[in-house]
């Protein structure tokens, strides 16, 4: 998978740009200090797990292919330093990424196959919900929840 899913343009100044940023992603994620390798293994085996019919037994919707490409998107997007999410798979077939700091200080987000994220927060007694279209960069409203969740 690469990002040119989500390709920034088609100009040449853009899609010089998109290369060196998938060059320069590429390098990072090969970093064992700044990588990503433990989100992006953990949500392979959830999507060889969720990938088909039924897979939790209760007629659970299939993950798709699009729906791994958002997620892993997602996660390449992610900020170097930003803390890794857990992964998980839902009924509807979507794929959700989360933060959890204890069951009262937790984030999830879902990733859809349209390429929209809905989010779900809660912090105490507090809840924020919401989504947002996903276009290759994670929402500025999706970062300061992340970070929420981290200063508990």
């Amino acid at each position: 998978m690469t990002t040119a899913l989500l390709s920034r343009g088609y100009t040449e100044t853009a899609q010089y740009l998109d290369q060196t940023n998938q060059y320069m992603g590429q390098h990072f994620r090969e970093s064992v200090a700044l990588g990503k390798r433990p989100a992006f293994n953990e949500l392979a085996e959830v999507w060889e797990e969720c990938s088909r019919p039924n897979w939790d037994g209760y007629d659970a919707l299939p993950v798709q292919i699009k729906t791994l490409r958002y997620a892993k998107l997602f996660i390449e997007a992610l900020p170097l330093g930003s803390p890794l999410p857990s992964v998980g798979a839902e009924p509807d077939g979507h794929l959700t990424l989360e933060w959890y700091r204890h069951p009262r200080w937790i984030l999830s987000v879902s990733a859809s196959p349209e390429g929209v994220l809905y989010y779900a927060a809660l912090f105490g007694s507090s809840d924020v919900r919401g989504s947002e279209p996903f276009f290759g960069e994670v929402p500025r409203s999706i970062l300061d929840l992340i970070q929420r969740v981290q200063m508990a």
